[in-house]
């Protein structure tokens, strides 16, 4: 349940991070106001999922699920550059966060010298 509580938040992560153009360096007021309750609505499900997981963990995957979303959605809708090094890059942040949360539960280096 915790790694979908980060999913979530990594979705509203998304979400504000995206909407930040649309502030226009939060100077209009309707979407200043939905990209900060986005930001709101990001760290809370963070907040109650490192309870139980690692922040380390937890935190590496919420930051580079929300950086691969926001980059994808930059490509997509802002006209963001895309190229094979910039695809690259995205892809080896997912397998690097889908590696944390599949490996997240192993033991740490300090209890497997002990």
């Amino acid at each position: 349940m915790a790694w979908i509580l980060v999913l979530i938040s990594a979705c509203f992560e998304v979400a504000w991070a995206s909407g930040l153009p649309a502030t226009n360096g939060f100077t209009r007021l309707g979407p200043t106001i939905i990209v900060v309750a986005a930001m709101m609505a990001s760290f809370l499900p963070l907040a109650k999922a490192v309870r139980t997981l690692p922040i380390g963990s937890a935190y590496a995957v919420w930051t580079g699920l929300g950086a691969t979303g926001t980059a994808s959605l930059g490509m997509l809708w802002h006209g963001d550059p895309v190229s094979i090094s910039r695809l690259l890059g995205i892809s080896l942040v997912i397998l690097g966060a889908a590696g944390l949360q599949a490996l997240g539960e192993t033991k740490s280096i300090k209890e497997s010298l002990a």
